[in-house]
């Protein structure tokens, strides 16, 4: 090809990218919202006004902002509609419902369930105004609810069909205007009015509240910024001055939405992953410097971690184990503090290693799976703060440090792999039997003390339920392991091997009782969703790293 050829040719690659760019620029950008209709412009002063408004919502006194976040993940399934705050794109939805009926953001992720409304396979979300004009979900929900009147067992499409349902609710909630904004008028009723019906209240007020709202409303629709910050600021002075005793300190207020816009957990991942890299580098090459440097950052992620939990403890009022979320926070950080105390005691850094790496997985999947993250009241089972923080602390924690233990044993493998010798690996081999001791100690003692929750809860110390079995023959296999080692039985790679085995039950006991059984621990009441398929490839992976592991160490003890 000559010069003048192949300049053309780079002038066309030239074209090519400019236009896959723009195009791709174009697929970034946020859609028109409809036609003729300009998206919502919220000045910051108003937009950090309305974050510390109060609400109340699923029980629970809340900022806007907390709302915000929680009613877009839940309709939406994302943190985000492209890319814009949740508290700007909630305000548009209801400043310009008419604008956001027709886009797609009600959330489907049931394959089956979209064909059943008649949505393409590859469709997963679907507009507020298909599901009033085809009216599909509307004809699927009688024999739903006569099934759930009759308390029979709900298929995995008529679950998901009732998900979809509530997330049309809560989106028709926002269009509407059913939000329940306007204090109690005594001190004595704890059920906020809704903005549109703020009943209890003299016709005066009652007047004045509209007023006030459908000012704010007009402003957010078509006011400069002058008039929205000014009409924003007259409605929040309203809503606190009707009942000043009902609506929440401002200091509470203030803090909730900084956990929000600070996200801790975020922050102690990041320094987590950097004492992986640190310690690992620490542990293949010996570089003192590296292994400074990670525990300095392992310490940074544990303090971040910490405030998370401490904040998440203050806002809600209680410990931060009411539902699953809160469990992947508080599981890791116990694999952390006893990483603490094993470092101090034996001054090796592969336990800070092994408790970075079960803290950066976990809080990353925490924010993966689709878990309520929302800080809501505890049920009335869990009202008693003492057992809620002696038993459910106690057997989340046995789950840390048993978890803790697999990431050892994991080390383990990886070391045999890389043909360590024998001698090599019995410090490591002695770690993680100290770290299943504790677990064990802390599973036997969460056991119990559930039993004597139980007697005091349900009138009986046992009775069988899913999780109480599962918890027992999580227990018995790892006393088992531990009996095995103490006799010689298991030694080395078996020991290691063994205990990765326990983590599928030990899985099994913390996650599959809670989503996948009926019980009385169980957080989806048997209506199991679909299995992750994250779940499925570790468990392929897994069982292909111990057979690759268990094949290694066969090996290295044949006869030359």
């Amino acid at each position: 090809m000559n010069e003048k050829g192949r300049r053309v040719r780079r002038q066309g690659l030239r074209g090519v990218r400019w236009v896959a760019g723009a195009f791709a620029l174009w697929c970034l950008l946020p859609r028109p919202l409809h036609a003729g209709e300009e998206p919502v412009r919220v000045p910051t002063e108003a937009v950090r006004t309305i974050r510390q408004m109060a609400i109340q919502h699923n029980g629970r006194h809340k900022p806007f902002e907390s709302f915000a976040r929680e009613t877009v993940k839940f309709i939406t399934g994302s943190d985000r509609i492209e890319g814009e705050e949740p508290v700007v794109s909630v305000l548009s939805i209801i400043a310009t419902p008419e604008a956001w009926q027709p886009r797609p953001l009600i959330a489907v992720p049931f394959r089956p369930l979209r064909e059943a409304i008649g949505l393409s396979a590859k469709t997963t979300h679907v507009s507020y105004e298909e599901l009033v004009t085809t009216k599909r979900l509307m004809k699927m929900l009688p024999a739903i609810v006569a099934k759930q009147q009759q308390d029979e067992k709900l298929t995995m499409l008529e679950q998901e069909t009732m998900d979809l349902f509530e997330r049309f609710v809560a989106f028709s909630a926002l269009v509407e205007h059913r939000l329940e904004l306007v204090p109690a008028p005594s001190a004595g009723d704890p059920s906020w009015r809704s903005i549109q019906r703020p009943e209890g209240y003299s016709s005066a007020t009652q007047a004045e509240i509209t007023t006030a709202w459908s000012a704010w409303i007009m402003a957010l629709r078509d006011g400069p910024p002058e008039v929205i910050n000014a009409t924003t600021t007259q409605l929040t002075r309203l809503l606190v001055r009707l009942n000043p005793s009902a609506y929440p300190p401002q200091w509470r207020l203030r803090l909730e939405v900084f956990y929000h816009r600070f996200n801790p957990f975020w922050a102690a991942r990041i320094f987590y992953a950097i004492a992986i890299l640190g310690l690992l580098v620490a542990l293949f090459t010996v570089k003192s410097q590296a292994a400074v440097g990670g525990l300095v950052a392992f310490g940074f992620a544990a303090a971040w971690h910490l405030v998370g939990i401490l904040m998440r403890v203050v806002i809600g009022g209680r410990p931060p184990v009411s539902n699953f979320y809160e469990t992947m926070l508080w599981l890791p950080f116990v694999g952390v503090v006893l990483a603490f105390v094993f470092e101090r005691i034996y001054r090796a850094n592969v336990f800070a290693l092994a408790a970075s790496i079960l803290a950066t997985v976990t809080l990353w999947l925490s924010d993966t799976v689709p878990l309520d993250a929302s800080i809501a009241p505890v049920v009335a089972v869990l009202r008693s703060n003492l057992w809620l923080t002696i038993h459910v602390l106690t057997i989340v924690a046995s789950y840390g440090a048993l978890a803790l233990a697999v990431i050892l044993a994991h080390l383990y493998g990886i070391l045999v792999l890389r043909r360590m010798k024998p001698a090599e690996l019995e410090a490591l081999d002695l770690f993680l039997y100290r770290a299943i001791q504790v677990g064990v100690v802390l599973l036997a003692g969460g056991i119990m003390l559930g039993a004597v929750w139980a007697n005091a809860s349900w009138g009986r110390y046992w009775g069988w339920d899913p999780k109480e079995t599962w918890a027992l023959i999580t227990l018995l296999w790892f006393l088992a392991s531990l009996h095995g080692r103490f006799a010689g039985w298991l030694k080395g790679v078996g020991f290691a091997l063994t205990t990765i085995a326990g983590f599928f039950l030990l899985l099994m006991t913390y996650y599959g009782v809670s989503f996948y059984l009926v019980g009385l621990h169980s957080y989806a009441g048997g209506h199991a969703k679909p299995l992750p398929p994250l779940l499925i490839v570790y468990g392929i992976a897994e069982f292909l790293f111990m057979a690759l592991v268990a094949l290694t160490a066969a090996r290295r003890q044949r006869p030359a």
